[in-house]
C-alpha cells in the first residue's frame, strides 16, 4: 500500500438516514463514516464489524463493498452494510475512553438528502455515494467504483 494507512468503513442506511459519527475537534465540525484502521492479518470486513461494533454497539453484516478511496495517507474500503443487531450509539471503543483527549464523539444518523449541506468525511466519497443514492436508491451498481481524494 506504498505506506498509506489501511482503513475499512461502513455505509449503514436506515429508513433514509446513515450511521456517522459527528465529531467536533480542534475548533472543527463534521462528520465521518463508522470505520477505522484494519488491524494485521483482519480482512477488510472483519475490520468493519469490529469497528462499527466498537463505535456504536451495532453488529453489522457487510454486504458488498461500495468504494475504493484513495488519498495522500490512506487507502480505505467502504461496504454497504446491514445493521443486525445491538443499541445504537452503546459503543465502547477507544473514542469513548476519558483521557483519549480526541474531541468530542457522538453517534449520528443523518438524512442522506441532508449530506450536500453537512461536512461528511471525506468529501469525495460523500459526494459520490449522494449521487449514487439519488440515481440508484439501495439498488447501487455491482462494479466498486474507485475514488482519489484529497486531505483538507
Amino acid at each position: 500500500m506504498n505506506g498509506k494507512r489501511e482503513r475499512a468503513a461502513a455505509i449503514i442506511i436506515v429508513d433514509g438516514k446513515i450511521v456517522t459519527m459527528y465529531r467536533e475537534f480542534q475548533d472543527r465540525k463534521y462528520y465521518t463514516f463508522p470505520g477505522g484502521g484494519m488491524n494485521e492479518g483482519e480482512d477488510e470486513r472483519e475490520c468493519v464489524v469490529r469497528e462499527v461494533f466498537e463505535e456504536f454497539g451495532m453488529t453489522v453484516q457487510p454486504e458488498r463493498k461500495l468504494y475504493d478511496y484513495e488519498d495522500e495517507k490512506s487507502v480505505e474500503h467502504y461496504y454497504l452494510c446491514k445493521w443486525i443487531s445491538g443499541e445504537f450509539g452503546s459503543g465502547k471503543g477507544e473514542e469513548f475512553q476519558p483521557d483519549r483527549n480526541r474531541g468530542i464523539y457522538k453517534p449520528t444518523f443523518i438524512k442522506i438528502l441532508d449530506i450536500p449541506r453537512l461536512t461528511l468525511y471525506p468529501e469525495m466519497v460523500a459526494k459520490t455515494f449522494f449521487e449514487d443514492y439519488k440515481k440508484f436508491g439501495k439498488d447501487f451498481p455491482k462494479e466498486v467504483k474507485k475514488i482519489i481524494g484529497h486531505r483538507i
